[in-house]
């Protein structure tokens, strides 16, 4: 027998399916999985270290899989499933103890037929109630095919040994793999525990975790492949954290790493992230509605609108939305590179509103003649919001929340405390050589008019929808907002957005942001009317990978 070539674990499994949006809606909704890939034809579960793809066909597909689940949670585990699915029974009961495994399961069947199975590992142990957070990786997966032999000793070739002595059996159920992850290779037409499904011949594709592949075909055959996905292979040689979602005609979203490192939590397509300055464009659209409501007008001056707060900073609206306004900011980035700083004399927990950061700027000098030249200014966003509290009487962040996000349908949007996050949150990472920690003490505690409020990629594709759609402002003003003001060598700025031109116009409009554990890139292309939008909880890494996709998109 082969001896196995390092672990034996499954990385990602696909699967096949004619009933593709039922499946979707059992697996997320149903049973609350994570989804961390989807496009038009298939949908990506995560499961634990593991991924378990399924792919649209047009025929039914029905197959057997196991997860691997902590051993002192089965119990647990069991009232969860039992609590959303009916459990599969045999001769009267719904569990099982293996000995040759040392594990207990369980079974139910998906909407397609296939037969689950949930594996207690009772040499693996677990603190805490069980989610779908405790899923380890997948244990199991099924190759049906009339071919047995033939199939087993390929996958022998492949240095997947058989478990037992006694090699690959045609009339038997063959397990291949090592320590808690196996394949099990059987003929057609064998009944499956705790079931009364029949082995059926379908394609599937497997990879293992050190990059070999397996490739099954309709009629049960073996094929050779080698798995290649650019922009996913690309995501991961960068060692990217994140979501990111491609909206186009057919849409493309997945998502990478750990919203929650130490806890083991995925991050998902539908996970919120930090955006950092990324939102100074709802600031901006904040300003444009009040402009087009008669409130004020953007030649109006800020001595003149808050007289109370800034009696000194003669500087107009327009030049405080196009960063020339030149008053003094509390975080210069052109000369300060240290976020954290800035808390040694003034406490992050204590900043939760615009009027916290007035005193770090309001006595300093001019840095500029107002409208001189553009430099980027964070200050400037800060009095952008107290205008829009002084006009509205609303906190800005409810302003933003009601008047933006419930109108351009952001439900998952909001500018939340670091200290209460909600449920599907990412928290941010800062990376210490081979450590890390989150930046909840790196970051003021609530978000403001000049970045931190927490976005989903969805919701920023429907901001962008809704902003070019004309339904927050009217379109005269929306290309106001859109239309290059100021700029110098980084590029053209608008009203709280990047523009990028090329000759025959417009190449994109683009919002970034970046705070300690925050990276953040989001733009709209006019041409095709697409949006990109990359979430990552860590200091940098959306901005390369918005420039793979685009590289890869140029040679579409």
């Amino acid at each position: 027998m082969l001896k196995a070539r390092g672990d034996f674990m499954f990385k990602k499994v696909v699967l096949y399916t004619n009933r593709l949006e039922e499946m979707k809606g059992f697996y997320e909704y149903q049973m609350g999985f994570r989804i961390v890939e989807e496009d038009a034809a298939s949908f990506t579960l995560a499961i634990g270290d593991s991924q378990l793809v399924f792919a649209e066909s047009d025929r039914a597909a029905i197959y057997h899989f196991a997860l691997n689940i902590p051993g002192n949670q089965f119990s647990l585990a069991k009232s969860w499933a039992s609590s959303r699915v009916a459990l599969n029974r045999q001769e009267g009961m719904d569990e099982i103890y293996y000995a040759n495994f040392d594990a207990d399961a369980f079974y139910f069947q998906d909407p397609a037929g296939n037969v689950v199975e949930l594996i207690g590992r009772r040499n693996v142990d677990r603190m805490g109630n069980f989610s779908i957070d405790s899923l380890l990786n997948i244990s199991e997966v099924s190759i049906t095919t009339p071919h047995v032999k033939e199939v087993g000793e390929q996958l022998e070739d492949l240095e997947i040994p058989v478990r037992g002595n006694k090699g690959i059996d045609p009339a038997a159920l063959n397990f291949l793999g090592s320590g808690d992850s196996f394949i099990l290779l059987v003929a057609p037409k064998r009944i499956w525990y705790f079931s009364k499904q029949k082995s059926e011949v379908h394609p599937l594709s497997i990879e293992l975790m050190d990059g070999r592949q397996i490739v099954i075909d309709e009629e049960g055959n073996y094929q050779q492949a080698s798995a290649y996905n650019p922009i996913s292979d690309g995501m991961e040689e960068l060692d990217f954290s994140g979501a990111v979602l491609w909206k186009k005609e057919e849409p493309w979203s997945t998502a990478k790493g750990w919203a929650d490192r130490a806890n083991e939590r995925p991050n998902a397509i539908d996970t919120r992230f930090g955006i950092a300055s990324g939102c100074k464009i709802f600031t901006a659209v904040a300003i444009c509605q009040l402009a087009e409501e008669g409130k004020l007008a953007f030649e109006d001056r800020l001595s003149a609108l808050l007289p109370e707060i800034f009696p000194d900073f003669g500087v107009t609206i327009h030049q405080l939305l196009t960063h020339t306004s030149g008053i003094p900011d509390y975080f210069d980035e052109e000369t300060m590179d240290d976020f954290e700083e800035l808390w040694i004399q003034h406490p992050m927990y204590l900043m939760k509103t615009g009027m916290d950061f007035v005193p770090l700027f309001k006595d300093a000098p001019m840095m500029f003649e107002p409208g001189a030249k553009f430099h980027y200014n964070n200050a400037g966003f800060i009095a952008l919001g107290l205008v829009v509290e002084n006009l509205t009487g609303m906190a800005f962040t409810d302003y933003v929340e009601e008047r933006i996000f419930a109108r351009a349908g952001m439900a998952a949007s909001g500018y939340f405390r670091m200290d209460q996050l909600p449920a599907q949150t990412a928290f941010g990472y800062i990376e210490e050589g081979t450590s890390w920690r989150t930046n909840q003490y790196a970051l003021p505690i609530k978000g403001g008019a000049d970045g931190g409020a927490y976005v989903t990629a969805e919701d920023m594709a429907s901001f962008w929808e809704s902003l070019m759609g004309a339904e927050l402002m009217s379109r005269e003003m929306a290309e106001r907002l859109l239309t290059p003001h100021a700029g110098d060598e980084e590029g053209e700025y608008g009203y709280g957005v990047w523009i990028d031109r090329h000759e025959s116009g417009v190449k994109k409009f683009h919002v970034m942001g970046y705070d300690p554990g925050v990276s953040f890139h989001s733009a709209y292309y006019p041409e095709d009317g697409s949006s990109l939008t990359v979430l990552s909880n860590r200091s940098k890494g959306a901005y390369d990978v918005v420039k793979l996709i685009e590289r890869i998109r140029s040679n579409d």
